[in-house]
């Protein structure tokens, strides 16, 4: 699968689209995204299923940062080449890599460069007394590579800048992200800046560098520090903590958030866990409010399910596009029900009953469900890996299901449940979830519903769990 622009149709050219209703110049959004490979599906093997909830919160980052339209995406991966005192900038055009020296070659990004915001930014660092370099004639690392990958699965195929940092104690760090902000307003552009790093490696006997007993309070204290927005405060971290800890998360994260200017707007600890000895932790450091939420949460109180009726259609259509090469966008959403921000599962099946390809998101991702639909049909279809991608051929014989996630509630034990009405979620302590849906034909019991998801969600069956259950609202094809 090479992952670029013509696998991810639902991307467009930069300049394309309306302009947002949030501000138009400077860096509107930051976030931070792990980069271990073991993320992306089809280089993780079976021991992928461990991550999926990290895997479905980076999806949550990645779509955000899309949604809000930046004309260009900054990157800051700690993986790149170095240098002593100065910081690296990209040059090559387009940038591309691939993960083959982990076992998936196939498996390629290619973005082009916004090289007049790369001048810009070493432009203000110079202004700054402090030097940069250029990287030249070498594939992505994987710092970069696979925040990019989420980024076009969600959607991006507009230009970028990546930049690599100086040796691990060379500061300059905010002074890189104010030279960022500077840029921007100086060409100027709308941009979001996108922090790679992992945290602690040292979790686990067979973690990357060895077990530490104290690792865990490196994780622990920064992500207290980014849930509670307080990033300045991560400057003071301990350097013994960090180097113990092995961590290469924190001078990226400096860099993002002093390229907002410490801003917290929006901040939110999506995710953290640690299934293979290492910290994954995904936030939105900072993200712009959008004009429009107000108006979209009123909207709610009056939608009626009988509005979504044209999801299994528009699902269909999301396929068809995309495997036409088409860049047709989802359209816009036509009623109140449609305009609701939830959570969207769809599923494929073979007219006979057989499953072909099912994706979603427990929690919304996108702005609507339009959106949301249209996005799932599209992962459900291409990157479910139990399944090769649908091809333009199978489509005649498919079904297209969708469903449409209200809120889950949490509950005390599995009487609370009920399969044919309620779907579940299981919860383990470290975050791994499972989740299935209402209706199964084949699941009679609480029991048989819980145990599946616990499968799901790689929670074995003597570990506690959490439960929660949802109604949905379901939307089937007609036949024929």
């Amino acid at each position: 699968m090479k992952v670029n622009n013509l696998l991810h149709p639902t991307a467009e050219k930069p300049g394309t689209r309306s302009v947002p209703k949030f501000r138009d110049v400077g860096v509107g959004c930051a976030v931070l995204m792990p980069h271990a490979p073991i993320l992306v599906a089809g280089v993780g093997g079976e021991r992928s299923g461990a991550a999926e909830a990290c895997r479905q919160a980076m999806r949550a980052a990645a779509s955000t940062v899309v949604s809000l339209q930046p004309e260009t995406l900054v990157l800051i991966s700690p993986h790149s080449p170095r240098q002593l005192r100065a910081f690296g900038v990209w040059a090559d055009d387009p940038l591309q890599g691939s993960f083959a020296q982990f076992d998936a070659p196939q498996i390629e990004v290619s973005l082009p460069v916004d090289a007049a915001l790369a001048r810009a930014i070493a432009s203000e660092m110079h202004a700054r007394d402090w030097e940069t370099w250029t990287i030249r004639h070498c594939p992505l690392d994987h710092g970069a590579l696979v925040p990019l990958w989420f980024l076009v699965e969600a959607g991006w195929a507009g230009p970028m800048v990546i930049l690599s940092l100086n040796y691990s104690g060379g500061d300059g760090l905010t002074i890189m992200g104010e030279a960022i902000a500077a840029a921007a307003h100086e060409l100027p552009r709308r941009i979001a800046v996108i922090a790679s790093g992992d945290m602690s490696h040292r979790l686990a006997a067979n973690a990357p560098c060895g077990f530490h007993p104290q690792a865990h309070v490196f994780d622990e204290k920064f992500i207290q520090l980014v849930r509670a927005g307080t990033y300045r405060k991560i400057q003071n971290m301990s350097p013994e903590l960090r180097e113990l800890a092995a961590e290469d998360v924190v001078d990226s994260t400096l860099i993002a958030a002093s390229a907002v200017n410490w801003q917290t707007d929006g901040h939110q600890m999506l995710h953290y866990e640690g299934p293979f000895g290492v910290g994954y932790g995904v936030a939105i450091l900072f993200a712009e409010k959008i004009e429009a939420k107000a108006t979209k949460i009123a909207t709610k109180k009056t939608a009626r399910k009988s509005e979504g009726t044209v999801l299994p259609g528009l699902a269909r259509r999301a396929v068809e596009t995309a495997l036409s090469g088409s860049l047709e966008l989802p359209p816009a959403p036509m009623n109140e029900y449609l305009n609701n921000s939830r959570g969207v599962f769809v599923t494929i099946c073979h007219r006979n009953g057989a499953l072909r390809g099912c994706m979603g998101t427990i929690a919304p991702v996108c702005p609507d469900v339009v959106a949301e639909t249209w996005r799932s049909a599209r992962l459900a279809a291409l990157q479910d890996n139990r399944f090769s991608p649908v091809t333009a051929d199978e489509l005649p014989a498919l079904q297209f299901d969708v469903s449409v996630l209200h809120a889950p509630e949490k509950v005390a034990t599995e009487a609370d449940l009920d399969p044919r009405r309620f779907g579940v979620i299981v919860s383990a302590e470290d975050g791994r979830r499972g989740l299935l849906l209402p209706g199964i034909k084949e699941i009679k019991t609480p029991a048989e519903q819980v145990n599946i998801a616990r499968q799901k969600g790689w929670i074995n069956a003597d570990e506690p769990i959490t439960l929660q259950r949802f109604q949905v609202d379901h939307f089937e094809e007609p036949a024929g």
